[in-house]
This record gives structure tokens, sequence and C-alpha cells, in this order.
């Protein structure tokens, strides 16, 4: 089934015909990494201050379960240590939410 949904014109002037995706709009179940997985990529951040922080950050995107701009977007007052929660001032849809950490 072809989609002439984009028309791309080469050096040749030909009109080249984009197919559609065989996979779009179908939903995948979710894969998350496992625990060693994560140990391993955390071992090799290294141990200079640039792979704590790494460390720190691969730990609040698995713990919180935060979106990599979500996290990106923290700032330390967004950590509230004593309820063990994130907040998130702006994620997905522009929406402010509160998630929490285990230990």
């Amino acid at each position: 089934m072809l989609e002439l949904r984009d028309h791309v014109a080469d050096k040749s002037n030909q009109v080249i015909a984009r197919r559609r995706p065989g996979n779009k709009g179908r939903r995948y179940p979710a894969d998350p990494p496992r625990v060693e997985e994560i140990v391993a990529v955390m071992r090799q951040a290294g141990t200079d201050p640039y792979g704590r922080r790494l460390r720190g950050l691969i730990i609040v995107l698995w713990r919180a379960g935060l979106r990599i701009s979500e996290a990106l977007a923290l700032t330390e007052s967004d950590l509230e240590v004593t309820r063990g929660s994130v907040l998130v001032r702006r994620g997905k849809g522009g929406r402010r939410r509160e998630v929490g950490m285990d230990e």
C-alpha cells in the first residue's frame, strides 16, 4: 500500500513515494531494563564528580519513573527528601505532578 504523503524530488526530478511503516499505530509491551543491566551501566559511569552525577540521574530516572526531559529539568528544590518524593513541574502534556521514590 503506497501512500503519497511525502513527495520528495531528487536530482532527476523524480517523485519518490514513501511507504507507510508496517508497525505504525501499533502498541508494544513495556520492556524495562533488568536491575543487573542498570547496575552495569552505573558501574561504567565512573567515580569522578561527573560519574556520580550520572549515577544520580540514572537512579532518579529509574526509581521515580521520570522521562529524561523531566529529570533534566529538576532543581534541588524539587526534591522532598523527608517524604521521598520528586516534584515534576512540567511533565507530559505540561502537567505538574509529584512522584514518589522508593529506597
